[in-house]
């Protein structure tokens, strides 16, 4: 028969639906920008890149940076710890707002709708995320 009472304690420390949906979205733009940096690593090595290899070797470390510090808010964030919540939002702008202030092309657009819809799941849902 079902114990009502550990029912409630299982309840009470799972994780909401809202939270495990935006630590995997933190990972799948992880992961993106990931691939996207690996892509354009092939490209300054095979020559193809049209911009000076410094400048286009400092955008491609951003990019593997951004992949890391995403994945690393979709661990904080499902620990719950208010930091990585706000840390997740400001990341999301400033990859919202750079996405925009370039070309705007398949990636950008794919880019821009995965963070402005986590960003909105962030907003609407921000009780879930704030429990420490």
């Amino acid at each position: 028969m079902d114990n009502p009472e550990h029912k409630s304690s299982e309840q009470a420390y799972a994780k909401p639906a809202a939270v495990y949906a935006a630590r995997w979205l933190f990972v799948l733009l992880g992961i993106i920008w990931l691939v996207f940096g690996v892509f354009s690593l092939s490209r300054l090595n095979d020559g193809t890149a049209g911009t000076s290899d410094p400048t286009m070797l400092l955008v491609e470390v951003l990019m593997f940076i951004n992949a890391a510090v995403l994945i690393w808010i979709a661990w904080g964030v499902g620990q719950g710890v208010r930091l990585y919540y706000y840390f997740g939002l400001i990341v999301l702008s400033v990859n919202i707002f750079l996405t925009l202030t370039d070309e705007f092309g398949v990636f950008d657009f794919i880019i821009l709708i995965l963070a402005g819809g986590l960003m909105f799941l962030l907003v609407i849902t921000r009780t879930k995320y704030l429990l420490k």
